[in-house]
């Protein structure tokens, strides 16, 4: 946004939450006035939908979900409300519809906000704030993209929000199935039929202690390995 210098006329640009600048033509101060109503601000970003599919599948990797396995991205950028409440706490909260996703953003995604004026607002195609609601301090038109996967038979629809790579999602896919694994089972065997014979190698109760702690660790330490491998940990 521009600030105009009421003692030399120089056009001097700022930033959102600036309050004063410095004229850089004549250095005298000036005060920015706040606009009535609440602030519109768009956040920088550059698409990348495989980041945001990445993003889901991680999602629900860590919630023991079905992975996707056949995903459709859309790309918009919509407005949300940043509200503040009596006790100075605010929220995030969609100002159009997303579908069945009218969930709050968890948090405030981190990056360069600037002013949006007509030009910009033209040229991003952003979403038009349906609803203002009392309290709202700011507007921000946040990158989102709207996933639509499979897992197998199951269809949804998630949404993920540019920049913090926030998933929101009202409906989940089932769980994954653990199907037993065979090797792991048979490792297992094997340590149990090892642990027997240390104990009739060794000679006495510490020494037995000795190779039993150290096939352990070693039992474990592939274990994580497989884990590691597999994307557990």
């Amino acid at each position: 946004m521009i600030a105009t210098c009421s003692l030399c006329g120089g056009d001097n640009e700022y930033r959102p939450g600036e309050e004063m600048i410095v004229c850089s033509y004549c250095g005298a101060a000036l005060a920015i006035e706040k606009p009535r109503g609440p602030e519109r601000l768009i956040l920088s970003h550059a698409r990348n939908d495989a980041l945001a599919e990445q993003a889901l599948g991680s999602f629900l990797l860590e919630r023991d979900r079905k992975r996707p396995v056949r995903m459709r991205t859309d790309y918009v950028v919509a407005p949300f409300l940043m509200i503040e409440d009596k006790d100075g706490k605010t929220r995030i909260v969609p100002a159009a519809p997303l579908g069945r996703l009218g969930g709050a953003v968890p948090l405030l995604p981190a990056g360069k906000y600037d002013y949006v004026d007509e030009a910009t607002a033209a040229s991003k195609k952003l979403i038009p704030a349906k609803k203002i609601e009392p309290g709202a301090i700011k507007i921000l038109h946040l990158p989102v993209y709207t996933i639509r996967y499979e897992t197998g038979a199951w269809k949804g629809t998630a949404c993920v929000i540019g920049q913090s790579w926030q998933v929101l999602a009202s409906d989940m896919p089932p769980e994954r199935r653990r199907a037993m694994n065979t090797a792991l089972l048979l490792a297992g065997v094997a340590l149990f039929a090892g642990y027997l014979l240390l104990g009739d190698i060794a000679s006495n109760l510490p020494a037995r202690l000795a190779l039993i702690a150290g096939a352990s660790g070693t039992g474990y330490l592939l274990f994580t390995i497989h884990e590691r491998a597999a994307g557990r940990v």
